[in-house]
């Protein structure tokens, strides 16, 4: 399981920082919030989410990789 982890982490990682990016992208239309402030939430949840599992994958697959060198 760690081994597969190990090697699928990585695409994950983008997978998340491509969502990031793209929600990024949406909320930098000023007229958004006020055009439509739960859409505005909504992605900015998003986001919130995106970046918390971004954050944990790349620390599971940095103990990973630790591991593997070991």
């Amino acid at each position: 399981k760690d081994q597969r982890d190990l090697e699928l982490l990585p695409a994950r990682i983008e997978e998340l920082e491509a969502a990031i990016a793209k929600g990024e992208a949406i909320l930098s239309d000023p007229t958004l919030y006020t055009a439509d402030p739960q859409r505005f939430a909504n992605i900015s949840q998003g986001i919130e989410n995106a970046r918390a599992e971004k954050d944990a994958a790349e620390e599971r697959w940095l103990e990973l990789a630790e591991q593997a060198e070991a």
